[in-house]
């Protein structure tokens, strides 16, 4: 073996294939092909198929790292530092928006790449995982009597989750500026009648 040739690290080239992918993603509003993304990482084609199969393959692990943020950072973080019900969801849904505005790949996902039929399958998993875990955080607020709702609280988390993210798809795609602290305070105006909260006590 000649001891000048550099072998490249397998998650470092897997890791610039899948940056170079959300670059393009957003530059492209959407559009994505394995030859611009493996020009984009300086890699060859052969090996972008290798980590990633195929041109969908690479969008459903685009959107997967994108979904792993969003959880992990904001939707199942515990946020153990506010015990107040309606408070800390507050800051959750106001964490939530301002992730979607501020992340590059959140616009694109929500208004042009959740109609591909490889991220709907993606995008409905995801949105189970969320609605199980938001049943538990319902059920927990139940229980302390700030919601008064004894509606399922699957149906609950449900509702929750759609109405925050259909309020963002819906300034996206008028072209809204959108303030995460405003729409949070519109949009739990309308969450409170619904979920018939009262004051944590």
């Amino acid at each position: 073996m000649n001891p000048t040739k550099r072998k490249r690290n397998p998650e470092a080239a897997r890791e610039s294939i899948l940056a170079a992918a959300g670059r393009l993603l957003v530059l492209n509003e959407g559009a994505l092909e394995m030859a611009w993304v493996a020009k984009e990482a300086g890699v060859s084609q052969g090996l972008a198929y290798h980590h990633f199969g195929s041109r969908e393959g690479l969008l459903q692990a685009v959107v997967n790292e994108f979904y792993d943020r969003l959880e992990e950072q904001v939707l199942m973080a515990p946020l153990k530092e506010i015990t107040a019900w309606e408070e800390r969801e507050c800051a959750r849904t106001e964490r939530y928006i301002a992730f979607l505005v501020t992340d590059d790949l959140g616009a694109v996902l929500m208004t042009r790449l959740s109609r591909t039929p490889a991220i709907a399958a993606i995008e409905a998993e995801r949105w189970q995982r969320l609605i199980n875990e938001g049943s538990r955080n319902m059920a927990d607020g139940q229980r302390r009597g700030v919601i008064a709702s004894k509606q399922d609280p699957a149906l609950l988390a449900a509702m929750t989750l759609g109405a925050i993210r259909a309020a963002v798809t819906s300034a996206m795609q008028a072209g809204k500026s959108i303030q995460p602290k405003a729409l949070t305070r519109e949009t739990w105006q309308f969450l409170r009648a619904g979920l018939q909260l009262n004051e944590d006590s």
